[in-house]
């Protein structure tokens, strides 16, 4: 995995807020690092040629142009070029609307890219993602749908020879008379311990595990903060409200609170 990263730039320097981690993620794997500037007109390209060119001279990029009045279908036919490539785009984070949360344009991507998509969203102003990661964090819930991110996490974990950790977040009042077989499962902890003993099993890889207690976004966001160079790897989903799109809330607090890199899929 990250055999190749494209980060996606519009000319902002919050964009390049990603790039610290995309050189560092295609270092440790030996991988190709692309900068991907999709612009509306070519006279928009070359006002920002001779920049771009040195910052990708700087960070060893491969420094690609595409002209399109539509970023995201830009982005997703670069993808479907490069079917070995990870997208990487930097969010902002706003509000609990998708498209203040992550922003149209990374909506579509996330929906449309057919894998995951690695996202960063900066607390601060002018703060940039870490250049190295340690740990993935794999967030399951138990359902199929969760564990969909599982095969990703631990091919990321293993090209980039980081520790592998699973994370289920149980609220605190739940009545035990309501839950199902699969439900109480999940409560005694075994859950977590059979997925850590198939990934060994099948993957040939360790996986340490976790139950954390409470709100899932605040439960996993809380966690976070005590494990430094993790990148948070789950699936989401969208669902409509309001005739608008959201992101599911637990991937909509991480984004906004988590503080970390994300490793998002929306499968299919």
């Amino acid at each position: 995995m990250f055999e190749q990263v494209i980060v996606c730039l519009d000319g902002s320097s919050l964009a390049e807020q990603i790039i610290p981690l995309a050189r560092g993620l295609t270092r440790t794997t030996a991988g190709k690092l692309i900068f991907l500037r999709v612009v509306q007109d070519p006279a928009e390209m070359s006002t920002e040629e001779d920049y771009l060119k040195e910052c990708a001279r700087r960070y060893g990029a491969e420094l690609r142009f595409a002209v399109s009045p539509d970023p995201a279908a830009a982005i997703r036919t670069e993808l479907e070029r490069e079917p070995r490539a990870i997208a990487a785009l930097t969010t902002h984070g706003r509000t609990a609307w998708t498209e203040a949360i992550i922003g149209s344009v990374a909506f579509r991507v996330l929906r449309e890219a057919m894998r995951p998509v690695l996202l960063f969203r900066a607390h601060q102003k002018d703060c940039e993602a870490p250049n190295k990661i340690t740990n993935v964090t794999a967030a399951v819930d138990g359902s199929a749908f969760s564990e969909k991110i599982l095969p990703y996490a631990v091919r990321a974990a293993r090209s980039l020879s980081a520790r592998l950790f699973l994370v289920q977040a149980l609220p605190v009042h739940r009545p035990k008379a309501l839950l199902h077989e699969r439900e109480s499962d999940i409560l005694e902890s075994s859950y977590l311990h059979r997925l850590a003993a198939e990934i060994e099993t099948v993957h040939k890889i360790e996986a340490q595990w976790e139950v954390l207690h409470g709100e899932p976004g605040d439960a996993l966001c809380r966690y976070l903060k005590d494990v430094p160079e993790t990148l948070l790897a789950m699936t989401t989903h969208a669902h409509a409200a309001a005739k608008r799109v959201v992101l599911g809330s637990i991937a909509a607090s991480c984004v906004r609170h988590a503080g970390v890199p994300l490793l998002l899929y929306w499968p299919q």
